[in-house]
């Protein structure tokens, strides 16, 4: 199961041993959970590693995996991790914002993760800090440097969503012709993307492959997104696109991949009665995480 999560946290962070210089450290030395001096701390066998695969100029969902001797600590539920971002200038560090991680696993096995959700002002070379506090173990404070682009290759938020013609239900005799789940549920393959984004509707189109995922998170995927039509109804349009082209060979994306940015899987957006995408979720989900967020856009 490490080898899989390692192949999940693929891209941004890198260690770093310091800050140089931090400017602008919170009145409240309390919100270092870790009891160390924020500016010099590098301590615990806690390695953090961030499984986002592009961190760009605005509001991000940034998730953290958190191993310990490359392997996915235990107790991650039970962990407490406080996340400080800093903006890089040279020997300079300016601490921009910070928040507790939520921890999410429901379903994932050991592949859940602890997401944050910061916003970058800028591009360039940017630090985030975490201290991670386990029941009775010693404090972490960890530091990792992120490289954040003016913008990504995903679909942006604000952006129109492609208007992409994905098979459907009606057009075929058997689903598992345009989908790798062992189970196909009918309801997610009622409507191509282009009908559910230009239906006045809200959207929730998942880009997954549940029979050859290499991070073996897109199987519990297409469940959320079930519980998710079960929950919402006709309310919120719910569609699966298939990674790959039938017979699903690894080799052969289908032109949906290309359309909508994604060099990775699987990916999750949510949009708008407009057509515009609100939300994006790359990697593993829970239906803990994007129930709220679904219900937000409906209302």
């Amino acid at each position: 199961m490490a080898t899989i999560l390692l192949a999940l946290l693929t891209a941004c962070g890198q260690p770093t041993n310091s800050f140089g210089a931090i400017a602008n450290k919170p009145a409240d030395e309390g919100a270092n959970n870790s009891g160390n001096d924020p500016a010099t701390a590098q301590t615990g066998s806690i390695q953090p590693l961030i499984a986002t695969s592009e961190l760009v100029v605005g509001p991000n969902r940034m998730a953290l995996g958190l191993l310990e001797n490359n392997v996915p600590i235990p107790d991650a539920a039970q962990t407490h991790v406080h996340v400080r971002f800093f903006k890089l200038n040279g020997d300079q560090a300016t601490l921009v914002g910070e928040e507790d991680a939520h921890y999410y696993g429901e379903g994932l096995g050991d592949r859940g993760t602890f997401i944050t959700h910061p916003t970058f002002d800028a591009p360039g070379n940017w630090g985030v800090e975490v201290q991670v506090t386990r029941p009775g173990k010693p404090a972490s404070v960890q530091r990792l440097g992120l490289q954040v682009t003016p913008k990504g290759d995903a679909v942006a938020l604000g952006t129109p969503a492609p208007r992409s013609k994905t098979p459907t239900a009606g057009e075929v005799k058997d689903l598992k012709t345009i989908t790798s789940a062992a189970r196909p549920d009918p309801r997610l393959y009622r409507l191509s993307v282009d009908q559910a984004v230009t239906s006045g509707k809200p959207s929730i189109i998942l880009f997954a492959t549940p029979g050859f995922c290499q991070t073996a998170v897109c199987g519990p995927g297409v469940d959320v997104l079930g519980r998710l039509a079960d929950r919402f109804g006709d309310k919120a349009n719910a569609v699966h696109v298939e990674v790959y082209q039938y017979p699903f060979d690894p080799l052969k994306e289908v032109k949906m991949m290309q359309e909508w940015g994604l060099k990775s899987e699987p990916w999750l957006f949510l949009v708008d009665r407009t057509g515009h995408v609100t939300a994006r979720f790359e990697g593993g989900i829970t239906y803990r995480e994007l129930e709220p967020e679904v219900a937000k856009l409906v209302q």
